[in-house]
This record gives structure tokens, sequence and C-alpha cells, in this order.
């Protein structure tokens, strides 16, 4: 019998190694997931309950309310409202046809529009629409569509439309401040967001869970501004009004309290409106009363004169020679648009004399000079609470050039905003103490609890009260005898100053395109408001007191209308008719007040008495050859300035000349039926001031060709308008 010996099969030990390898790798494979098993349900267990939450659940930011905007009256500029997305889901979209052609027909648009989007599985999800109409969804929302996701979005809606867009500004989709207030107080008026926490099913999709914690939002801050919304629509009527009446290409107004420093409008033509934003809004949207700097030409002259005050280098009625209208500086003329021979400093101002601010810029010196502007707070920024402004330029004395202190005194090299101007003057209307101006008056929680509350802010006393009373009644003269009485209320007393400037043009000084202002205040005898307006590149005319005093005058008479903004200074027949957006003009035989036309040129003067319906005799026949090729000029007025002429009454203007032959006169040319090109280079090249009234060919000129007139003097072309 033979036994098989298995010890020493070979066979058989290699099974058995086998089998033992296998176990001793399954056993290290179980203790590998002990340990991980170990890892996950204690050493790790708070991170892995971590990733199961955000595979179970989900936390939805809740947006809070956007904080609203008023005016001090709290008249609302803005609403919350809902609008509706519509998002799509590439990965989810099981038949785009289907769901491009339900877009087409819900929103009027191409089917291919929708299905080109909805067929590139390559993007995540987007908006198919974004913020549309509640009632442009024509039942979408209730289409169970999967992979479209409609619901509500916060949107502002701008009540006023267009009034006060400049100051509250826009949003963005994202419901984020781009401009104005919205913008510089984005912050608090957000809010805070909340958030829920949601569970999602095996589907992932989402329902709310009551047993999470829930944070609900908190709605941004309120906004109370200082803009008078009744005066803020005003000032956009009238600024409108003028910029079309006087065809200037952009406008500003603005109106602040003379004692508190809140502005009470703010305003630029063109506009916009924020519900309705085209592409054609981007000009109007800028707020250039403080984003926008110019040279301000006479308004400016308020430095030198106030700075002359204090420092008392001359008094009023002291007599100055302002060279008989041209006078060079370091070979550079400067040139008065109503020559004579010597004012007195009041006159210099009611007459906005250049030559006579020149000479007394001298007096003053650079470094003075400087120092009052500064105080005035120009070359610096006011501190408004927009964003956007520039603070300007102001040249240091160590700059100075020849002739930069005089220029610079009648507004030329010298650059500032609207704002810094009219706070300026509201310096003056104030005794002499410059406030701080500001627009926002509170932030207040949705509850009512003040969060800021702004205060007037004095800046600094730049001149002492007796000086701001000497200038407040130059400011006075301007308006009732100078060149400011387009701004006159009848009933009340206003102060003033008219600026023109004339504007770079391909980076020269353009005789034919200028920067109009006026800014004045009232009642002069106790100031509560200052108005400032500017109209730029006016065509029909362009002298501050022609252009921008009358836009002033109707600011001006339409607010007075309101008890609760005036309340001091009402005259009983202008409130009984404050639906009227100007006042009647008085009855020219009644209680006229006389202008001060001694020195002025005697047509200059027989204008400005033509305007106000003033009859008139002179002395002498302006006709008579002793009078041909003379400088004549009014020597002296009955009645005199400042009375009122009677019923039936004329005035009468003594003449007086030089007694001698002007050796500087010229004649005029023809250049009617010429090209306006050529026109204005044959005027130029002799000497002339153009001044361009419509385009195309001349048809008409004054003076007429052939007169003799003095150099430098202005010749008006009449032009066929071409289309």
């Amino acid at each position: 019998m033979t036994f098989y010996d298995f010890k020493n099969n070979k066979s058989f030990l290699s099974v058995t190694r086998r089998i033992n390898y296998f176990m001793i790798i399954l056993l290290v494979f179980l203790g590998i997931i002990i340990m991980k098993l170990t890892s996950i349900q204690i050493l790790d267990s708070e991170k892995y309950k971590i990733i199961a939450k955000k595979q179970s659940q989900t936390r939805e930011i809740i947006s809070p309310l956007r904080g609203g905007i008023f005016d001090r009256n709290m008249n609302s500029f803005v609403s919350n409202v809902f609008r509706v997305s519509v998002i799509a889901d590439p990965y989810k979209i099981k038949n785009p046809d289907t769901v491009s052609t339900v877009m087409a027909a819900v929103f009027g648009k191409s089917k291919f529009e929708y299905y080109d989007k909805l067929i590139n599985k390559n993007t995540s999800a987007f908006y198919l629409e974004r913020k549309v109409e509640v009632s442009d969804l024509k039942g979408l929302d209730t289409l169970k569509l999967e992979g479209l996701d409609v619901f509500k979005e916060s949107s502002r809606f701008y009540n006023y439309g267009s009034i006060g867009s400049q100051i509250i500004g826009y949003n963005d989709l994202d419901n984020k401040g781009v401009s104005g207030i919205e913008l510089a107080l984005n912050k608090d008026l957000t809010g805070k967001e909340g958030y829920m926490i949601s569970r999602k099913d095996g589907r992932g999709f989402k329902r709310p869970d009551l047993n999470f914690v829930q944070k609900e939002p908190e709605g941004g801050a309120n906004i109370i501004l200082t803009i008078d919304k009744r005066v803020q629509q005003i000032a956009e009527e009238e600024l409108s009004a003028g910029v079309k009446s006087f065809n200037a290409s952009r406008g500003k107004a603005l109106v602040v309290s003379v004692k508190t420093g809140e502005i009470l409008a703010m305003c630029n033509y063109p506009s916009y409106d924020p519900n309705n934003i085209k592409r054609e809004d981007t000009s109007g949207m800028k707020n250039s009363v403080i984003s926008d700097i110019y040279e301000p030409g006479s308004t400016f002259k308020l430095i030198t004169a106030s700075a002359i005050l204090e420092e008392k280098l001359d008094n009023p009625q002291d007599v100055i020679n302002t060279e008989n209208g041209t006078y060079k500086v370091f070979g550079m003329d400067i040139i008065d648009s109503y020559p004579a021979s010597s004012l007195t400093f009041q006159q210099i101002i009611e007459r906005s004399s250049n030559i006579g601010v020149a000479k007394l810029s001298q007096k003053l010196g650079a470094e003075r000079f400087f120092k009052y502007a500064r105080d005035y707070g120009f070359g610096i920024y006011t501190g408004i609470e927009l964003n956007g402004e520039n603070k300007g330029y102001l040249k240091r004395p160590l700059d100075f050039t020849n002739g930069s202190l005089e220029f610079m005194a009648i507004g030329y090299q010298v650059a500032v905003n609207a704002l810094q101007l009219t706070m300026a003057y509201a310096a003056i209307a104030n005794n002499g103490l410059l406030m701080k101006p500001y627009i926002v008056k509170k932030e207040v929680t949705p509850d009512g609890n003040v969060i800021l509350e702004n205060f007037p802010s004095p800046v600094r006393q730049v001149i002492s009260s007796e000086s701001a009373k000497k200038l407040n009644d130059m400011f006075i003269g301007v308006v009732e005898r100078g060149t400011g009485t387009d701004a006159k209320i009848e009933g009340l007393k206003v102060a003033g100053k008219t600026g023109t400037t004339q504007r770079l043009v391909e980076g020269e000084y353009s005789s034919s395109s200028h920067i109009s202002s006026f800014v004045g205040y009232f009642p002069a005898d106790n100031p509560e408001i200052v108005i400032m307006v500017i109209l730029d590149d006016p065509k029909n005319g362009f002298y501050g007191g022609k252009v921008a005093a009358p836009v002033f005058q109707k600011i001006a008479i339409r607010i007075m209308g309101f008890n609760d903004v005036i309340n001091t200074y009402r005259n009983e027949s202008i409130a009984d008719n404050k639906d009227k957006p100007v006042i009647e003009k008085s009855n020219p035989d009644k209680d006229r007040v006389l202008p001060n036309l001694v020195n002025l040129r005697v047509k200059d003067a027989i204008e400005i008495l033509n305007e106000r319906n003033i009859g008139y005799d002179l002395d002498k026949d302006l006709n008579s050859k002793e009078l041909q090729g003379k400088i004549i000029s009014v020597d002296s007025q009955e009645p005199s300035s400042g009375s009122k002429l009677e019923d039936g009454k004329k005035m009468k203007l003594f003449i007086k000349n030089s007694n001698v032959e002007n050796s500087s006169t010229i004649l005029v040319p023809d250049v009617r039926k010429m090209s306006l090109r050529k026109s204005i280079n044959k005027l130029v090249s002799e000497g002339f001031i153009v001044d361009v009234n419509g385009s195309g060919e001349v048809v008409d000129m004054f003076p007429k060709p052939g007169n003799k007139v003095s150099t430098k003097s202005k010749v008006i072309l009449f032009c066929k308008e071409e289309n």
C-alpha cells in the first residue's frame, strides 16, 4: 500500500502560502477600515457633520430693503418696488426648444435669442431676464419649467422722475448706488443682510425648515436731505426755460440758506430720468455744480472788494482812475465794457469795472489776495456729502507771473466750482461768516431712531460784519443801478453780482463764446436765501446781467410764495400771485427808481433808459458837428440816481466830451454778404470785438458800415440762419 506524502507536496505548500497572504491582506484592509471609521465617527466627526449639513441644507441670503431718500418736508424721492428676474440653468433644462418658445411668447423676443443661450452647456446658471415688471410675466411664474427660476428682486423707483435726479443718483441692477446720494451713502442705505436655512431633498429641491436658526435682515437707513422738493422743481423749471430762451448749451442753478449753509436746490441742465435711462443721458447724469470748474469772471471780484474794505485800503466813495476803458498790464489789455475816465470804488463794483478792480488788487498785493481767496474756500473742498467735487485751482503767490494778480482779481487764471462761489457770497450775506454747505439733514433707522444729524457749522469769519455790510451795500447798487438791474424784484431789496467770462475755445479766449452768471441774495437788509445761476455758451445775448439775472429773478419770485421757506419778507402783492411764474412789470409811468448813469457812454445810458421805459432829454444834439468823432459820456443827471421819477416827468442827461477829436477812432468796414468766418477774420484783424447772432452769411451789422468808433469796439453781426 502506498501513502501520499502531503508534507512534501509543493503544490499544497503553495496554496497554503497564498491563503496566508490573503488573510494578512484582508486583516490589513480591515484594520484600515476600522481606523477610517474611527476617524470619521470619533476623531473627525465634527468635520463630517458640517459636510453632511452642506449636502442636506442650504443657506439663503435675504436682502434688506434699501433705505428711503426724503426731502426736508418728508416727500419721498424714491420707493422700493419688486420686479421679477428669470434665471436659467442649462444643465437642468431638458427641452431648450420648449423653454425658448415660452420665453419668446412672454417677452416678445426672438425664440432663437433664448435658444442659443440655453443649449450652451458650458455655462452655469445665468439671467435670461433681469428686473422686468410683474405684469410682463403673463403667468410664467405659475408654470413648472425645470431649470427656470422665477423670483422677485427689490428695485428702485424714483417718484419724481428727473426732479433732483443728479442729487439722488441711481442704482445698478444689483441695487448698488452708482451716483449721487445713492452712491455717496450706499453703505448706510443698504442695511444688513439676513439669512434663512432650507433643507434639500434627494432631488436637490429646497424647502424652508423652521427648526433651523434664521436671521431677519436689517433695513437701510432713511436719508433726509436739506433739499426742498418744491424749490428744486422751480429751480429746474426756470433753469431749463432760461437755457432754451437764451440758446445756451448747459446751465447750473443753486439755492442755499444763507444762515445755515443748507442746500435747498441744486440742479443742472440737461438732466435725466433715472426710471428711464437712455444712452444719450450720459451728459445729464453729472452734477456739474460741484464737478465742473470754470473761470468765474466778474463774480470773483468780491475777493478784491472785500479784502480792500477789510484792510481799510479804500472807502466806497474813493475815486479811481479807470483810464477811459483800456488799461495795459505788462503788455496785456484790460478792457471795460462801459468805459469811464474815473469811478468811485462803489461804481467800480456796480458797473463791474475790470480796470478799477485790477488797480485795487495792486493795492492789496499777491499775498493778501491769496489769503482772502483761500479764506473764502477757493482751491479747497467744501466738504459737501456728494462724490465728485472738484476743488478748483487757486495759484499760490510764488506761482504768480506778470499780470496774474490783476487777471485773477477779475476772475481769470483761477478755477472754481459753483458751490464754492455761492458759499462765498453767502458769507457776505451772513455778515462775513462762511458756513459749511451740507445736503444731508438726518440719517434715521427704519424704526425712527436718529443715527446722524447735521447742524449749521461755521467755518471761519472771513471779514468783519462792518466790511460785509459795506460790500452788501455795493451789491445792492449792482442790482439797483448797475449791471444787475434785470434781477430786481418789485417790493424786495436784492443784492448780487453779475459775471461774464470769455470761454477758452481751442486754447484761446473766444469773443463769441461766454459763461454768463449771476449770484444774488435777498432780502438784502436781512439775507435768507442766496441763488446762483450760470448759463454756458448762450447765443441769444451773453452778459450775465442780461442772461443769468432774469433766471435768478424768476426763481426768487416763485419761491417767495412758500411761507415755510420764506416767512419774514413776503410782499403782499407777490404772495397773492404766487402761482404766477414771473412778476408783472410795473407801470412805466409810476414811481421809477433812476439808475446812476454818470460817466457812462451816452449810447449805453440811452439803451438802459429805453429798456426801462424811462423818458429822457439830452442837453445837446448828438448829431451836431461839435460832437462828431468825440468821446461823449454823461457828465451829470437830473434827478439823481436812487430817486424816483414823478408822473409825466423825463430824466435830463448832461453831456460832456473831451473837446479833442478821438485819435483812436476807426471806420467800421462793411462785411455784409460775407461768410461768417471771413467777416470775423476781417473785423478781428482790424481790432474789433465781434459778437455773433445766428450763423451763415452776414446779413446785417451794428454799428453800421462807415461809422467812426473807438478801437476795440464791439461789432454785432446778424447772420442768416442755415439749416
